[in-house]
């Protein structure tokens, strides 16, 4: 899920009971709403969500559910090509996210 901030996330958030997880983070700007405003400047990531208890496996698979269901997911593992290849390098960048989380711990 992508959510906006007025400010940089950290790559790794705890509020409350959860952890988010951020990555791919980009700066924007929105235009002004009129012609008296400044253009507002925005900082856009990928969010994904879990308790911050989870373990491993629940990290990797909460951050691969941002980009593709598990329908989709099948179906890009059963059709290889190029599109297995992406999945794979998503696969392989979730581990490494959640293995940076737990070794924070």
């Amino acid at each position: 899920m992508q959510v906006s901030s007025n400010e940089k996330l950290e790559d790794f958030q705890v509020i409350g009971d959860k952890l988010r997880v951020h990555w791919d983070h980009q700066e924007v700007t929105i235009p002004a709403m009129d012609d008296d405003s400044e253009p507002n400047t925005q900082w856009q990531c990928e969010e994904a969500v879990v308790k911050k208890t989870a373990s491993r496996s629940d990290i990797i698979e909460a951050i691969i559910a941002t980009k593709y269901s598990l329908t989709e997911e099948i179906a890009t593992i059963n059709n290889g090509g190029t599109e297995y290849d992406e999945y794979q390098s998503f696969r392989q960048f979730a581990k490494n996210k959640a293995d940076e989380w737990l070794a924070k711990e």
